[in-house]
């Protein structure tokens, strides 16, 4: 007899069909906002920070594909860093699918990936990192097989399936908080010699927050083979017209119109609550357009931003705390206010 866990977590099962039924049992109002929401997901505002990552990202790969003609083959590593909520990882994971040198080849078999990209969720020992790289790229492991084996052997698994690109995501968890000099060394030394194998030089993608920067500061080989790329803060004045045109597109997805928020300090509320980081400006006007959406408007307020906020922090009915509220806005704290009080919660 098959249990509601099991058929729960069949792996043959349609992934859509399952969610389409936990859509069903949602409330209709919360169907329709859903419909919405996805909507408002599936668009990516792009500006200055893609432009310069895929110029740096190319003159990168174009020092790459040089080696090759070369008898002296070695790839080199690109560093993109910035802090949480700057947009990371969207805009890397965007430009690596839209690359044209880097879509999948065609072969007997089906399609093969030119790259492969991972994500760490967590410190993870060097030998699962390799062992998680080489079976993305779909090549079989022994579950036992050594951290020496996986890193010395992986440029020959790569090569067989075609592999010439790893994309690390959240690569500030490949090093501990607190990892010894001789721990960040011998993981420089295990990247280094799958990036400088002779018969097939790995090229390695970084992405992550400031910290993972302890790879190339630990080994002047890493640095000197480095590309980097920091995304800054959204700066504001300079770039009110980036969030503007995030307000505008994000809201045309839904026929939500922001247009008459132009003249008002909304724009820079809003990056002031988002503490200037472009992700994190996008995800606070997807909230404000989920109320709306709730509501049923047409047109965004600075009310439906203040009710978004507050599901996102704890200034329960606080007006004073709520940047999209209060009169003395700049004096607060930016970001979630998060400190536990007395309070009792609000629904809003």
């Amino acid at each position: 007899m098959t249990t509601q866990l099991e058929a729960a977590f069949d792996p043959a099962m349609d992934e859509d069909d399952y969610f389409r039924g936990v859509s069903a049992g949602m409330p209709e109002g919360s169907r329709r906002v859903i419909d919405g929401l996805e909507k408002v997901r599936s668009v990516y505002v792009e500006c200055g920070r893609d432009d310069a990552l895929l110029t740096g990202f190319n003159r990168f790969l174009e020092r790459y594909v040089a080696t090759r003609r070369l008898p002296k083959q070695e790839a080199e590593c690109f560093f993109l860093v910035g802090p949480s909520g700057a947009g990371k990882t969207a805009a890397i994971g965007r430009m690596l699918r839209g690359h044209e040198a880097l879509r999948p080849v065609r072969r007997p078999y089906g399609l093969a990936p030119r790259y492969v990209s991972i994500k760490l969720k967590g410190y993870s020992h060097p030998r699962l990192v390799g062992a998680q790289i080489i079976r993305e790229a779909g090549y079989g492991l022994a579950a036992k097989t050594g951290r020496g084996e996986v890193w010395d052997g992986m440029a020959g698994y790569l090569q067989a399936q075609g592999v010439f690109l790893v994309h690390i995501d959240e690569a500030q968890h490949l090093l501990k908080r607190k990892a010894s000099q001789s721990e960040r060394e011998e993981l420089a030394n295990a990247i280094k010699g799958v990036a400088i194998d002779t018969k097939w030089p790995v090229a390695f993608v970084f992405s992550g927050l400031p910290e993972v920067l302890g790879l190339p500061i630990a080994d002047d080989q890493v640095e000197r083979r480095g590309n980097f790329i920091r995304f800054a803060d959204v700066a504001m004045p300079e770039e009110r017209d980036l969030v503007l045109n995030i307000l505008s597109r994000m809201g045309e997805a839904v026929g939500i119109a922001s247009d008459h928020l132009t003249e008002t300090d909304l724009p820079e509320r809003l990056a002031f609550a988002a503490r200037h980081r472009y992700a994190r400006i996008c995800q606070l006007v997807e909230g404000a357009l989920q109320e709306a959406l709730h509501w049923q408007r047409t047109r965004l307020t600075p009310g439906h931003f203040a009710a978004a906020f507050e599901r996102r922090s704890l200034v329960y009915g606080q007006d004073d705390k709520n940047p999209f509220v209060a009169e003395h806005w700049r004096h607060l704290r930016p970001g979630s206010f998060l400190t536990v009080d007395d309070s009792p919660a609000q629904a809003s």
